[in-house]
């Protein structure tokens, strides 16, 4: 059965921008590609919520017909689905249904935007489902697969869930040169072997080995990652979210909600197991 990637589409720019990205990665795999909007203004505003009634049938139909049709202009095989539940109950359902590969999101420009998306997207995504969660900001408008890939990683053991470990055949398609880059403080020995071997334990990754780390000093953890990147000139950006920075409110201050907040480069998510 061939791997299926589901896309958020809200018909906005960076909605665009992921979708065509997530396209573009699923194309070597023969992938299948589900286009997910989901009609409920809740998801952006939770204190509309309130006021919000069932959706009419005449309000979808118009919604679905456009889904379809951008889903036929993909270059590969792909379906539209529209619900009006939440966001994180459509998520767990279609994660039981289709066990995608990933899920991808749009990220835009605009900062109070970023804020929702973070709390109200991101999150029920990641604690709904514990699934990859893909975010493509809205200014990347480079369609190809990443051949450089950036894989940040502290000095605390970590385990992946197997819905991560799954993305194993994604990533044996990149064919891409992986770099682990390591945040150190600015005094005291260096754990980035530590960082090193967790990233190696994974197998996800090709070529990881002695010469494929990056340490940054006299920086914060998200600065020192994103300047890593820069430097690098990285087109994918990996991170490890451990189960506490997303079942409470640690998410919204985490560094991995940061660089979700700040790269300007494409950022997956892989949660891990405790």
């Amino acid at each position: 059965m061939p791997p299926t990637f589901v896309s958020l589409v809200d018909f906005t720019p960076a909605a665009e921008q992921a979708l065509t990205y997530t396209a573009h990665l699923a194309q070597p795999l023969h992938g299948h590609l589900l286009l997910l909007h989901v009609y409920q203004d809740a998801v952006l505003e939770p204190e509309l919520a309130i006021l919000a009634g069932p959706v009419p049938p005449a309000a979808r139909q118009p919604l679905m017909e456009r889904l379809t049709q951008r889903a036929t202009r993909l270059p590969v095989p792909a379906e539209a689905e529209l619900s009006v539940d939440s966001l994180a109950t459509t998520v767990a359902d279609l994660v039981r249904r289709h066990h995608p590969l990933l899920l991808a999101l749009g990220r835009a420009h605009d900062e109070d935007f970023l804020d929702r998306l973070i709390g109200h997207q991101a999150l029920p995504i990641l604690q709904a489902a514990r699934h990859p969660l893909l975010l493509v900001p809205e200014g990347w408008t480079d369609p190809a697969r990443p051949s450089r890939v950036l894989v940040a990683a502290d000095e605390n053991p970590f385990w992946l869930t197997s819905a991560s470990l799954g993305l194993a055949s994604l990533f044996d398609s990149l064919h891409a040169t992986t770099t682990v880059v390591h945040v150190a403080p600015a005094t005291g020995p260096s754990q980035a072997g530590t960082a090193l071997e967790s990233v190696h334990r994974t197998a996800l990754f090709e070529g990881i080995a002695d010469d494929s780390l990056y340490e940054v000093r006299e920086e914060s953890r998200a600065n020192g990652i994103l300047h890593a990147a820069a430097a690098l000139d990285s087109q994918l950006l990996v991170v490890m979210a451990r189960p506490h920075t997303f079942l409470g409110g640690l998410f919204h201050h985490s560094i991995t909600a940061q660089l979700l907040r700040r790269s300007p480069i494409p950022v997956l998510v892989l949660p891990t197991m405790d």
